[in-house]
């Protein structure tokens, strides 16, 4: 008696379902996306990519630096 006077019917359910289930979409959306967007964004991938440039640099520095320690000994006897 008291669904039916206060207006509770099919439709009301139908519309409270789907803003229950939008919520449920968004919690999760913001909690999981947002992580994901971090490791995803352009920032995070440049921050990537320039520490990998970085790496490749200082390894290439390194093999030069052997070189011309070699040249020097070379040079030196």
């Amino acid at each position: 008696m008291y669904i039916y006077v206060g207006g509770v019917n099919l439709w009301t359910n139908i519309i409270v379902g789907l803003l229950v289930f939008v919520a449920f979409i968004l919690t999760f959306a913001v909690a999981f996306g947002l992580e994901g967007m971090r490791q995803e964004s352009p920032a995070t991938k440049a921050k990537i990519q320039m520490s990998t440039e970085l790496t490749q640099i200082k390894d290439t520095v390194s093999e030069l630096a052997k070189k011309v320690d070699a040249i020097q000994k070379e040079l030196n006897e």
